[in-house]
C-alpha cells in the first residue's frame, strides 16, 4: 500500500486500467472455460439420454417386429399340424422358435426369448444354456428372469435397463432393452444393448467441442493482448495530459493553502480542465471577498476577527487595560424569519446593525456570524462600568423594527469575557459564547466566570433528570387561591407545577421551566398542566365548588403552536367543563412576538369562551396599542411591583389603566396586610400570595373554598 501512496497519478491511472482489463482478461476466460466445460457436460448428458432413446426406440421396433413374426409362424405351425391331423409336442414348438430365432440374425444385434417360468428357449451367444431354467439368474443382486417376467405379466411389453456380463468384453454393463410378449404363447422375446456400444460416439463428440474451446481460448488471449497494448497506448498519452494539469492544479491549491490569494490558474484548454481552471479563479475571488468580508452586513467576519485580535491580545499583554469582547445575539429572529421570510429578517439585521455601529467607536473591530456580532475593546474601565455600557447597547437595539407594518421587538443578549494571562483569542470567544447560556429574563447581560463551566455541566445534568422525569411522572400541580380583594371570597386557582425529585427532593420551578422551554420539553410539560389542571376541575366542580376559574400559565412555545386553539377545545370537550371556567395566562414577551398572530389566536380562544390574562404585567415592553387590540380580560400585576413602595404608583396605574380598558386586575405576591389594604383602597379586583395561603396539593386547598 505504501508504494501506491508514491505512485503519480499517471502511474496509478496505468496501473488501475492494465489491472483492470487484466482482471477483466482473466474472469472473461474463466468464463469462457466454465461454459465449454459446462457445455461438455451438457451435451454429454444431452448426447447420452439422446442415444439411448434412440436405442430403445430401436429395440422397440426390433423386438416388436420378431414377436409379430414369431407369433405368425408358430400359429401357422401349429394350423398346418392340425390340418394334416398330426398333434405337435410342446417341445417341439420351443425347439422351432430357437431355431427360428437363430436363423433370422440381424448383424451382431441378437434376440433371446424366454418363458413365463424362466426356461430359455433361445439364447444364441450361449447356447449351452438352452434349456435350462433361469428363473434364479441374479446379476449384482438383481433377479433379471423374475424382473422380466413381472413387466410382462403386468404390461405384455416394455423397456427394461439391468446390469449384464458383456460377452464382447466379459465386464458387467448396464444392457438396455425391450421386452414383446409372443401372442398365442406363453413365451416372450427381448433384445438390447450394451452401454459401451454408444460411449465412443459421445467421446468423439466432446474431444471435438475440447478442440473448439481450446482454438477459442488462444484466440481470446491474443485478442487480449492486441486490445490491452492499444488502450495502455491511448491512456498514456491521457494521463501525460492529465498528469501535467493536475499538476497545475495542485500547485495552485497548495498556493492557496499558504494565503496566495493574488493569482490566477493558467489553463488555455477548453475541455473540462479549462472549465475547472476558470471555476477555480472565480471561487478564488470569492474565497478573497469572503475570507474578510460578511456579505449582508459588508462587516468582517468571523477569520478577520481572529487575527485581528490575536494580534491585539499580544499588544495587550503588558498593558493595565482588559480586553473586552462581547457576542450579541437575537434570541427570537429564527420566529421572525419563520413569520416574515428570511428577507426581511435580513433587512432586521442590517437595521440592528446599523444601530450598533453607532454605539461602537471607529477603532472598535466587529464582526458578524450568522445572527452573532462579536466587537471587543481594550479599557481600563471595570466590570460595573462595561455592564452599564452593555445595558445601554441593549436599550437601543430592543426598541421595534418595523417589518409590513408591524412592530416587532428583538430579544437582544450579551455574553460578555474578561482576557486572562495567556487568553488565546478561540477561548475569549467560546468563553464569551459560553456566557450566553446563563442569560436569563431578569439579565440579559452576562460576564463569564469559572464557575459556569461546572454550572453547564449540572445544566446538562439537569436537563437529563428533567427528560427522566417527564418518563416516570414525577411531577405534580399545586394550586394558590385568587381571592376577590373586598370579599376575601375565594374565586379561583392558579396552577403551578412542582417537581419532587425521588433523591434530590423538591426542585424549584426557576430552574427547569427555563431549562424546558429552551429544550422544547415545554411543550410535552405544558400539555400535562392543562389536562391535570382541568381534571382537577372537574373534580371540584363534581363537588359542588361550581364556580371555580382554574388559571393556568401558558409558555410562548405551547402559544405558537398552529394547533393551540384545537388543543385547548379537544381538552374542554373531553373534561366536559364550560369554557369560562378556564383562564390562560399568557406573559408579554409571548404576546409581542408576532402581534398579528396573537390577535388572530386570543380571537379564536375567546370565540371558545375562555379568559385570558397577561401575567407579570408591567415587567415587558406592552404597549396600550396593543393591548386595546387584544381580546384580553385581566392584567396581573407582577409582585415585585407590590412588595417594593417606590413602586406602589406604578400599581395604582396599571390599576387604573385596567378599569379603562374594561380588564380586571389581579395582584400577585400579596404577603402583609399592609399590602391588601393598599390593593382595596385602589380598587384592585383580585389578589393571590403568602398572606392567605401558600401554593398547595388540591386537597389541602380545597379546605379554603367554603371560607
Amino acid at each position: 500500500m505504501r508504494i501506491l501512496k508514491n505512485l503519480s497519478i499517471k502511474n496509478k491511472i496505468l496501473l488501475g486500467i492494465g489491472l483492470s482489463f487484466i482482471l477483466t482478461m482473466i474472469i472473461l476466460l474463466a468464463i469462457v472455460i466454465y461454459q465449454f466445460d459446462y457445455l461438455s457436460d451438457e451435451n454429454q448428458t444431452l448426447m447420452e439420454s439422446e442415444l439411448l432413446e434412440r436405442k430403445f426406440d430401436k429395440y422397440e421396433a426390433l423386438v416388436k417386429s420378431r414377436a409379430e413374426i414369431l407369433s405368425e409362424v408358430y400359429q401357422m405351425r401349429l394350423q398346418e399340424k392340425e390340418a394334416q391331423g398330426e398333434t405337435v409336442t410342446e417341445a417341439e414348438l420351443r425347439n422351432m422358435m430357437a431355431q427360428l430365432n437363430d436363423d433370422i440374425a440381424i448383424d451382431d444385434l441378437y434376440f433371446y426369448i424366454y418363458d413365463l417360468d424362466g426356461n430359455t428357449i433361445s439364447l444364441p451367444p450361449t447356447p449351452a444354456f438352452e434349456g435350462k431354467n433361469r428363473i434364479d439368474l441374479q446379476v449384482r443382486d438383481r433377479a433379471l428372469l423374475k424382473e422380466m417376467i413381472t413387466l410382462i405379466e403386468n404390461k405384455g411389453s416394455g423397456r427394461l435397463s439391468y446390469p449384464y456380463t458383456n460377452p464382447s468384453n466379459g465386464m458387467v454393463e448396464t444392457k438396455y432393452g425391450y421386452l414383446q410378449q409372443i401372442e398365442g404363447t406363453d413365451m416372450f422375446v427381448g433384445s438390447g444393448g450394451y452401454q459401451s456400444s454408444y460411449y465412443s460416439i459421445v467421446l468423439r463428440i466432446l474431444s471435438k467441442i475440447k478442440n473448439i474451446r481450446d482454438d477459442t481460448f488462444y484466440l481470446l488471449l491474443i485478442t487480449f493482448a492486441i486490445i490491452i497494448l492499444i488502450i495502455f497506448l491511448i491512456i498514456f498519452d491521457i494521463s501525460e495530459y492529465i498528469n501535467q494539469n493536475i499538476q497545475q492544479i495542485v500547485s495552485a491549491f497548495k498556493r492557496v493553502e499558504n494565503g496566495q490569494l493574488s493569482f490566477k490558474l493558467d489553463i488555455k484548454s477548453e475541455d473540462e480542465f479549462g472549465s475547472l481552471a476558470s471555476g477555480f479563479n472565480q471561487m478564488l475571488s470569492r474565497i478573497k471577498k469572503l475570507t474578510y468580508n460578511d456579505p449582508l452586513t459588508g462587516l468582517p467576519n468571523l477569520n478577520f476577527l481572529e487575527s485581528n485580535l490575536s494580534e491585539t491580545l499580544k499588544k495587550n499583554k503588558d498593558s493595565a487595560s482588559d480586553v473586552y469582547l462581547f457576542t450579541l445575539i437575537t434570541d427570537n429572529l429564527t420566529l421572525v424569519n419563520s413569520n416574515y421570510g428570511y428577507q426581511k429578517g435580513n433587512e432586521i439585521l442590517q437595521e440592528l446593525y446599523q444601530r450598533l455601529s453607532k454605539s461602537l467607536s471607529e477603532e472598535m473591530t466587529i464582526a458578524r456570524k450568522s445572527d452573532e456580532f462579536i466587537f471587543y475593546f481594550a479599557s481600563a474601565k471595570n466590570k460595573a462600568e462595561i455592564q452599564k455600557y452593555a445595558e445601554e447597547i441593549i436599550t437601543k437595539l430592543s426598541e421595534p423594527y418595523e417589518v409590513n407594518n408591524n412592530l416587532v421587538y428583538l430579544k437582544i443578549k450579551i455574553g460578555i469575557a474578561v482576557n486572562q494571562e495567556e487568553e488565546s483569542c478561540s477561548d475569549l470567544i467560546r468563553k464569551s459564547r459560553l456566557a450566553l447560556h446563563f442569560v436569563d429574563e431578569k439579565n440579559n447581560i452576562k460576564f463569564f466566570n469559572q464557575k459556569m463551566l461546572g454550572q453547564l455541566s449540572g445544566r446538562l445534568n439537569l436537563e437529563g433528570k428533567l427528560r427522566k422525569a417527564l418518563v416516570n411522572n414525577e411531577f405534580q400541580l399545586f394550586y394558590q387561591p385568587q381571592l376577590e380583594t373586598k370579599t376575601d371570597r375565594v374565586i379561583g386557582v392558579e396552577a403551578l407545577i412542582r417537581w419532587q425529585h425521588p433523591k434530590e427532593g423538591r426542585i424549584s420551578p426557576a430552574e427547569f421551566i427555563p431549562l424546558a422551554e429552551e429544550t422544547g420539553m415545554i411543550l410535552r410539560l405544558g400539555d400535562w398542566i392543562l389536562n391535570e389542571a382541568l381534571q382537577q376541575l372537574k373534580s371540584w366542580q363534581n363537588k359542588g365548588y361550581q364556580n371555580l376559574v382554574m388559571s393556568v400559565n401558558i409558555a410562548p412555545q405551547q402559544f405558537q403552536q398552529d394547533d393551540f386553539v384545537q388543543k385547548i377545545e379537544k381538552l374542554l370537550n373531553k373534561h366536559q367543563l364550560e369554557a369560562e371556567f378556564l383562564e390562560l395566562e399568557i406573559t408579554e414577551r409571548t404576546v409581542i412576538k408576532d402581534i398579528e398572530y396573537t390577535v388572530e389566536v386570543l380571537r379564536k380562544l375567546k370565540q371558545l369562551g375562555v379568559k385570558i390574562s397577561i401575567d407579570d404585567f408591567g415587567t415587558g415592553y406592552s404597549s396600550l396599542e396593543y393591548l386595546n387590540r387584544f381580546a384580553l380580560d385581566k392584567l396581573k400585576i407582577d409582585k415585585s411591583f407590590v412588595h417594593n413602595r417606590s413602586n406602589l404608583n406604578i400599581v395604582k396605574t396599571i390599576i387604573m389603566m385596567g378599569r379603562n380598558l374594561g380588564l380586571e386586575v389581579v395582584a400577585e405576591g400579596v404577603e402583609t396586610e399592609e399590602e391588601l389594604e393598599f390593593l382595596r383602597e385602589n380598587s384592585c379586583n383580585y389578589y393571590q400570595g403568602y398572606y392567605f395561603s401558600r401554593a398547595e396539593k388540591a386537597a389541602v386547598v380545597e379546605k379554603n373554598f367554603s371560607k
